[in-house]
């Protein structure tokens, strides 16, 4: 038997939920963040072809992301450079992208990742001035 997953939206989405998975005319997709770190935990810096190599597997697997700017980031006293990294996902792909990013944190030798994967907001929409809904405007 199929788990049910249980999706927040907005009464207006065309939504409608069948045994775990999403059908709906303009889907809308997770605002998934986690915090890549920019060191090692001995302190030295990860490889510029590490964090480019992780970057392709996040375009590859999920369409793209977006950086959310480099800060210092504090774990139980030690203090690192780390990046935000924003993904797009749709709601039956969270867990995938729960599991890379639990694969992202063992490869940099991680003891635990910051993960956020909130209800789906957002939307992509469509700018082409031949669409019936953009031309309104």
């Amino acid at each position: 038997m199929r788990e049910e997953t249980a999706i927040d939206c907005e009464l207006n989405i065309a939504y409608s939920i069948v045994y775990g998975t999403m059908l709906c005319m303009s889907p809308l997709f997770c605002p998934c963040k986690f915090r890549l770190p920019l060191k090692y935990n001995d302190g030295t810096d990860v490889e510029p072809e590490v964090i480019a190599e992780i970057l392709l597997v996040l375009t590859r697997q999920f369409g793209g992301y977006t950086p959310l700017g480099i800060s210092d980031g504090d774990w139980q006293g030690q203090t690192e450079p780390m990046m935000g990294v924003e993904v797009a996902v749709l709601p039956e792909r969270v867990p995938e992208f729960k599991e890379v990013v639990k694969k992202i944190g063992r490869q940099l030798k991680q003891k635990e990742m910051y993960y956020d994967a909130p209800p789906p907001s957002v939307e992509f929409l469509n700018t082409d001035e031949n669409d019936k809904d953009s031309a309104a405007v």
